[in-house]
């Protein structure tokens, strides 16, 4: 299992393409992980939370989370980034921890999740955020990627 300790990439995403564009670098590559999630169940998760902010989310979260998640946290992560250790529990782990999957089926569910946030305008509420314009929900999709992306390492 690789190490978590291992140094993590500094990453910095100006659009949603060049998510996509490194993912696919890094999957050709074969590139190591060093978290505890293969390329796959990452490009996975990232995608998984793209598509609901399209589509909807599963689950609803408990309104002090959402209250934090509003007027604290948001103005934070949109800033300066996601921490890491986050540990999603009940349903919000149900709809968003990745499983096994392939690095190509995570790849590809990324592909389509990008192309569609590109060409699709709608975006849905955030369980955590509540309402995020286009803009705000693509850089918290480029800051949640940033977070990730990281545990993949330089081949």
């Amino acid at each position: 299992m690789p190490s978590q300790t291992a140094s993590r990439r500094k990453i910095s995403y100006a659009t949603l393409q060049e998510i996509l564009d490194d993912a696919t670098r890094l999957a050709a590559a074969d590139a190591p992980t060093t978290g505890n999630w293969s390329k796959g169940q990452i490009f996975d998760h990232l995608a998984r939370l793209m598509d609901y902010s399209l589509d909807g989310f599963p689950f609803r979260l408990p309104w002090l989370f959402r209250l934090l998640g509003k007027h604290y946290f948001k103005p934070r992560i949109l800033k300066n980034g996601m921490m890491s250790g986050i540990n999603l529990k009940g349903d919000s782990g149900k709809a968003l921890l990745p499983d096994p999957i392939d690095d190509q089926a995570g790849l590809e569910h990324l592909r389509t999740a990008v192309q569609r946030l590109i060409a699709e305008p709608q975006r849905c509420p955030s369980p955590f955020f509540g309402e995020l314009s286009r803009e705000e929900w693509d850089l918290l999709h480029r800051r949640h990627a940033e977070l990730h992306m990281s545990f993949i390492a330089e081949p």
